[in-house]
Formats: structure tokens, sequence, C-alpha cells
């Protein structure tokens, strides 16, 4: 996984306030758009949402395709380069465990399999639970579904913007 891309997404949510993202798209708790880099080129797509107790969530796929999950807390305080287990179970489906690598002091980067079982589970699914950093996080999935099939279009979009 390209996670210096996506690194750089999650320290674009932790400056969320002044972040340079480009709303594209809103499907539910969803907002989104593409990322760029220094350089000016396109680097990934981002759809975040922030959790009632706020922490921000992020879906980010790279210009690669490959994609993952970024959470974000300006209460974190951690040690970049650490990596921490994570598991996600949506709803009832079997738990998914991951390695969650500090890339920020304050967020995470979950690298997640690009298969149709998680996918589908995330895009039908009502209820992500994550456990991480010691913490049992439940996250609504709001329109999810819409948002994802947004955000791969955003990346398709921007790839194919690139060739020409």
């Amino acid at each position: 996984m390209t996670l210096r891309v996506l690194a750089f997404a999650v320290l674009l949510m932790a400056t969320s306030a002044s972040a340079s993202v480009v709303s594209v798209f809103n499907s539910g708790i969803w907002e989104g758009g593409p990322n760029f880099g220094a350089d000016g080129r396109f680097s990934d797509c981002t759809m975040t949402a922030q959790s009632e107790d706020g922490l921000l969530l992020a879906f980010v796929i790279s210009k690669d395709f490959d994609w993952g999950l970024a959470l974000a807390d300006e209460r974190w305080n951690l040690d970049v380069g650490v990596t921490k287990e994570v598991t996600l179970v949506i709803d009832a489906n079997a738990p998914i465990e991951s390695v969650a690598k500090v890339v920020d002091p304050h967020g995470v980067l979950i690298p997640l399999e690009n298969s149709d079982p998680v996918v589908d589970a995330l895009r039908n699914g009502s209820v992500l639970t994550i456990d991480v950093l010691g913490s049992h996080i439940r996250f609504k999935l709001t329109g999810t579904r819409a948002a994802i099939g947004d955000l791969a279009a955003c990346v398709t979009e921007h790839v194919n913007a690139e060739k020409v």
C-alpha cells in the first residue's frame, strides 16, 4: 500500500480546519473529494465523517487503488511509527484483523484489503466497530454505500484526467 500517500491524507484530516481537500460529494454523513500533493498532482480521494464524540473517520483510496481507513483525534498524542493491532467489525460479520500504523501524533492509518467481502460489508453495513488504542469505537455507516461508490469514481476521474 502506498503508505506515504495515505499518511498524507491522515495529516490532512488531523488539520481539517486548514485542509485543502476539495469537497466534491456528500453522501449521508460523508463528505469527500480529491487530494493533491505539493507538486499539484493527484494523490488520492478521501471521504470523511465525524463521530458524535469528535473522532474523525476517513476512507482513503490512492491513485493506485490501494485503500485504507484513517482515524484522527486531536486529543490523541501518539508515537509516530508505532503499530497497533486493530479489529474491525461490521454489524455481525466476522472480525477483520489488521494493523494500524501511527502516521501522525493525532492519527492512525489502517490498511484495508481491497476485496469484495470487505467492500461489500462496508457498503451494506449499518455500524462499524473499531477496537484500537484501547478504545471501542462505534460508528454509524449512514450513506456509506453511495459514498464508497462516489469515492471510487473520484479516483477514477482524477486518474483518467492525469492521463490526458
